[in-house]
């Protein structure tokens, strides 16, 4: 499939749904550069813009590197050479060239606009180095938002004329988010808000245009977008505008904030039923308060939606919602409450006797009930004073007069309330008190004004106030929403983690594009932060480049505060519900807080703030910068300091596989190898990927750094390339590879060899030829020779290795007892020189020749050590020997089911490392498993095939242990001419080997089997 190349916002790469990492600016630079200019580019005029201060030589060379970069992450033939130009060669799919052939047409783009990730043209990506190319960059970001912005438009001008509303406010908000100040979309935008009944976020988008313009360009809005206002606020645009207070029946009631398709109903059991038991006391005639507490998004609304929804048709609901934008306005919500035309039209036709003088009252603040009744009194002029209290009693009376039943009051987001509508609630719950009146107010605690806590504080008091804290979403409850939303139940815990179990986080999570923090979120997020002061926000801006395990004493250097103004904005923060404490460690209450306040940095204040965040960090924490590596890494690379990012990522790394975190270590030391390449990173990488027993990539990795290091003419590296590949060949069972690439080893080392090399060349000699079955004389030459160097050079991790090969040596001699002694040794050495799996192989060891000695609890104790390391450690590849171990003491002690699991899944371990020798032993053990079961035929199948699986292969030991073993098979068979020729080949192969414990099996086998 077509690499797929992504560059309006973040720059994104993926193939077959798969992401694609690139993390070295330059390269990204590169790429997107050849992708938009088109056509041939001169390597003079790349050199130019990416490496301006560099010398020619130093400038090629970052050129060739890159190039390698970007060819090993997207495939080899991505970019092509004609002479001394570059040219994209290879099949991919571009936003900005897909963008640029359909920007008249946009309709026909693929995937639809809509879909697109928004944001500049290589959005984070800045090269201070290479200022020619930041003029370029800043001309392509103008043209492709421009392009961007003209095709939108198109696509919205003809959804306008269907009368698509909603597409349209989509698009435009979209569009916003692009670019801030275009003025058109803000006219859209409220257009859409207006047609779909929302006049209040309409004319609070006219707000937030009007500050943007006079903060940013210190102007006002155009005419046309003024009288746009008047006309929405007059009621006259559009000509008639459905209220979204409605009085409700039987049927599902309309969301109070739109109708956008509502994501399923989960939890929330405990206050369904908190609202069931106020309900029934209110129609016992008692007034009942219920306030649902809760962040921004936990659901509080989406409550009251659910519940009462199933209300008999008969109870009357009276809903309103209170707006930041009109805080200050008078009676808003409660104007809200009563003005629909319809349902006032109702409810006038339903009161047995009219109350004109209130209804007078009210038509000062309403004025459609003038409308509605011409010919009610003017009302009487009064003291101010009595004229308010007049005003709250005709609300109550309404209220009163609605109808017989029960009374249902919501109000949504009782916070932004403006103060004369909570002195009429005041002033209701003293009137109702008496009255079948269930009031419901939803509130965010954090956001609540003096005046409204004090008034909860005497509510409280009260036995009719309930408080109903909503709680975040438990990991189970996430999982369900998450399935019922369509999302992918494998990435639940992900976005539970991201959404912080809050319910709207979580939703548009699972309906957003991955890793990208939705619109609806982002406005919401940072409509919150707009209210923090600058200082609380500079401190806000490092806790977000840090991100986790957030100390103050790191906080206060990265945000360059003093110790009095950090502590006054985390106060600042955590009361506003941004931040909070626990033990000392500040985290933030939504990882996505962090990622919007990220994501709203400028490039260079970004820079600054991960610069300054990786000094703090190490000057914190210079007596151990192991464990902070990682974070080091990141915050350089940022900062655009990539040797440094490289090093710390080296030393990350390091710490992971100390840890046992392989998979860690592996990507670790690709970061590292991508910020900075050298052989020498690809010569750790290889490391890691063996010891994950990914050996196809180790493979690649090293073989890749021996071709770099040759270029390089570095032989210590070539030398190191090689006996990893030697090593590799070992752990696979290709033993004349492994004695080759050692030899190869010892050729680019030389003379002047480090004692390092020169060990494991030597011990890779023995061991390979030892495994290969050549001399046990000539392996044990080098064996010895390895351990006395590494004794002699303090190399105790090769020296425990060593005595390990020599143990296997003097098996195949036939000295068990040494064997022993030489495992025993190996593991002591191991453990003091910290190799994991050189302990883990050597209790394995152990453990199969006390098993051939007789002794089964040695074998057992040892065995099981062996597994208990490798699973505490997560090393893998020994788990293709431990199987084995495994198996033969469970069928040494006739536990036949039992061996035949432990050989099945050491199989399927061994063909991850394709080790074809070792396969061929399981299918061996597997042979006598059925011979112990009595299965004699189904023995004599797996033996053979097993015995055949080897004669392509260089194990003699093992093939002449299975010809004893076939011979056992064909004595029990009564077919000892069989038998006799299986002894035969054993014999001619194990002559001047000196196999001398198969010497004995087979002249005891001979006795039995003469045929004469």
């Amino acid at each position: 499939m077509a690499l797929r190349v992504h560059l309006l916002g973040r720059p994104h790469f993926e193939r077959d749904g798969s992401t694609l990492e690139i993390t070295s600016n330059k390269a990204v630079a590169l790429f997107a550069y050849l992708i938009s200019a088109q056509g041939n580019q001169s390597r003079e005029r790349i050199l130019a813009l990416l490496w301006p201060d560099s010398s020619e030589e130093a400038a090629r060379k970052n050129l060739r590197n890159t190039l390698w970069l970007i060819r090993r992450t997207f495939g080899e033939g991505v970019i092509e050479a004609n002479g001394e130009s570059l040219y994209l060669a290879g099949p991919l799919w571009c936003d900005v060239r897909e963008l640029s052939a359909h920007e008249d047409s946009p309709e026909q783009l693929q995937p639809p606009l809509t879909e697109w990730q928004v944001g500049d043209f290589l959005d984070s990506i800045d090269l201070d180095d290479a200022p020619d190319y930041e003029i370029w960059l800043a001309r392509a970001r103008e043209q492709y938002r421009q392009m961007y912005l003209r095709a939108t438009m198109v696509l919205i001008e003809r959804h306008r004329t269907r009368g698509d509303w909603k597409y349209v406010l989509s698009a435009a908000q979209t569009a916003l988010a692009l670019d801030a100040l275009q003025e058109s979309f803000y006219r859209l935008e409220m257009e859409a808000y207006a047609q779909l009944g929302q006049r209040a976020e309409a004319l609070h988008a006219y707000d937030t245009l009007s500050r943007m313009l006079r903060s940013e360009i210190g102007v006002e809005p155009l005419p046309q977008t003024e009288a746009l206002r008047s006309s929405i606020m007059a009621g006259t645009y559009p000509a008639q505008i459905t209220a979204d207070i409605l009085l409700q029946r039987h049927t599902r009631r309309k969301p109070i904030l739109g109708d956008n398709p509502q994501p399923p109903f989960v939890g929330r059991a405990t206050e369904m039923a908190a609202l069931d038991s106020a309900f029934r006391i209110t129609q016992s005639g008692h007034l009942q308060l219920l306030v649902l507490t809760g962040e921004m998004g936990i659901g509080k609304t989406r409550l009251w939606q659910e519940w009462s929804a199933s209300l008999p048709p008969e109870d009357a609901a009276l809903e309103a919602r209170c707006l930041e934008a009109t805080q200050t306005l008078p009676f808003a919500p409660l104007i809200q409450l009563f003005s629909d035309r319809a349902w006032l039209q109702r409810m006038i036709d339903q009161l047995p006797h009219p109350i004109p003088l209130w209804l007078a009252e009210l038509a000062r603040v309403i004025p459609t009930l003038q409308t509605l009744l011409p010919n009610l009194p003017a009302p009487t002029p009064l003291p101010l004073d009595e004229e308010r209290r007049r005003l709250f009693e005709a609300f109550v009376q309404l209220v009163l007069n609605i109808s017989p039943h029960p009374i249902l009051i919501f109000i949504d987001d009782i916070h932004w309330a403006d103060n004369a509508t909570l002195d009429w609630l005041a002033y209701l719950m003293r009137r109702v008190s008496d009255q079948p009146v269930l009031v419901v107010l939803s509130c965010r605690s954090e956001d609540a004004p003096a005046s409204l806590v004090h008034l909860l504080t005497n509510w409280e008091r009260e036995s009719y106030m309930t408080r109903l804290p909503l709680q975040r979403f438990t990991n189970e409850e996430a999982a369900t929403l998450v399935s019922r939303l369509g999302g992918n139940p494998q990435l639940a815990q992900r976005v539970q983690a991201a959404s912080a179990g809050n319910p709207l986080f979580l939703t548009e999570l699972v309906r957003g594009a991955p890793d990208d923090v939705p619109p609806v979120l982002s406005e919401l997020i940072r409509a919150r932060l707009n209210h923090v002061s600058p200082t609380a926000r500079q401190v806000l801006q490092a806790a977000a480049v840090l991100e986790q395990d957030i100390d103050y004493l790191t906080l206060r250097r990265a945000s360059g505060r003093d110790e009095e103004e950090t502590l006054d904005a985390l106060d600042e923060l955590m009361e506003a519900s941004v931040l909070v404490e626990r033990g000392g460690i500040y985290t933030f209450t939504h990882p996505l807080v962090a990622k919007v306040v990220r994501d709203s940095l400028g490039s260079a204040r970004k820079v600054f703030l991960h610069r300054r965040a990786a000094e703090a960090l190490a000057a914190i924490h210079a007596g151990r910068l192991e464990p902070k590596a990682a974070q080091l890494s990141h915050h350089h690379e940022v900062a655009g300091e990539f040797a440094k990012a490289a090093m710390y990522a080296d030393l990350a790394a390091q710490h992971a596989l100390s840890l046992a975190a392989s998979a860690d270590a592996i990507e670790l030391y690709r970061r590292a190898l991508t910020l900075d390449p050298s052989p020498e990173r690809e010569l750790h990488l290889g490391m890691a990927l063996s010891r994950a027993s990914e050996f196809n990539l180790a493979r690649k990795a090293f073989l890749h750094a021996l071709k770099v290091s040759i270029e390089q003419n570095n032989m210590r590296n070539a030398a190191e390339a090689c006996v990893q590949m030697a090593h590799l060949s070992l752990a696979s069972g290709s033993f004349d590879d492994t004695v080759r690439w050692a030899n190869e080893s010892n050729r680019y080392a030389g003379a002047d060899a480090e004692d390092g090399l020169q060990v494991q060349a030597e011990f890779l000699l023995g061991a390979g030829l030892l495994q290969g079955g050549e001399s046990l004389e000539e392996a044990e030459v080098h064996l010895r020779r390895a351990a006395q160097l590494a004794t002699d050079g303090k190399l105790n991790e090769m020296a425990g290795q060593s005595r390990f090969e020599l143990g296997n040596l003097l098996a195949q001699r036939g000295d068990l007892a040494q064997a022993l002694e030489a495992y025993g040794e190996s593991i002591q050495i191991a453990q003091g020189a910290g190799d994991t799996l050189q302990v883990i192989l050597g209790h394995n060891n152990y453990a199969y020749h006390a098993l051939l000695i007789g002794d089964l609890a040695a074998a057992h104790a040892h065995s099981e050590s062996a597994l208990s390391l490798a699973d505490a450690s997560a090393i893998e590849m020994p788990r293709q020997y431990l199987y084995s171990t495994r198996g033969e003491i469970a069928m040494l002690e006739g536990h036949w089911d039992e061996s035949t699991d432990w050989f099945t899944r050491g199989m399927t371990e061994s063909e991850k490392t394709g080790n074809r020798v070792q396969l061929a032993n399981y299918r061996a053990n597997l042979g006598l498993v059925a011979q112990g079961r009595g299965q004699l035929d189904d023995a004599l199948l797996q033996l053979e095939r097993a015995w055949q699986d080897l004669d392509s292969l260089q194990a003699p030991y093992l093939q002449t242990q299975i010809d004893l073993w076939l011979a056992e098979l064909h004595l029990r068979r009564n077919e000892n001419v069989a038998a006799w020729q299986c002894i035969q080949r054993a014999e001619d192969r194990m002559r001047s080997r000196g196999y001398h414990r198969l010497e004995e099996i087979a002249s005891r086998l001979k006795q039995r089997a003469n045929p004469n």
